[in-house]
């Protein structure tokens, strides 16, 4: 199960690019005057100089440091379940100290409750209309 989501890993991999394209323009910038090639092979230098270095970069992150990335964050996710799990159980805890303090049941209705008790129920009845235009009444 990846800790990383399919957009996170996404824009990761666009400023990856990004930054690899950067440093491949600086470095152009600074020593490409000294190689001696036509401008239609500077382009094509710089164009597979720019696609290795991002292959040969991704590579290394992908072999080196995404098990690495993706286990530290799959450790912070599994530990922050078992706190909220932790916390989850010292608050039902609370609850159950509360609950005897108070001669209760946990998860059963309180005996002595008015607002549960039952209401007569009464069948309604229903007058007959003195009027063509009259709804029933219902009492």
């Amino acid at each position: 199960m990846p800790a990383l989501g399919k957009d996170t890993k996404l824009v990761m991999t666009i400023l990856f690019v990004g930054a690899i394209c950067g440093v491949n323009v600086f470095f152009y910038a600074e020593f490409g005057n000294l190689l001696a090639f036509s401008h239609y092979a500077h382009a094509v230098v710089f164009g597979l100089m720019t696609i290795g270095g991002i292959l040969v970069m991704k590579a290394m992150f992908d072999l080196v440091l995404n098990d690495y990335i993706e286990m530290a964050l799959l450790d912070r996710k599994i530990a922050a379940y078992w706190s909220k799990r932790a916390r989850d159980e010292q608050q039902r805890e609370r609850v159950r100290t509360s609950l005897q303090q108070y001669n209760q049941q946990w998860g059963a209705m309180p005996a002595n409750n008015a607002f549960l008790t039952q209401v007569p129920q009464q069948e309604p009845t229903v007058e007959p209309a003195t009027s063509f235009f009259e709804f029933p009444k219902i009492q």
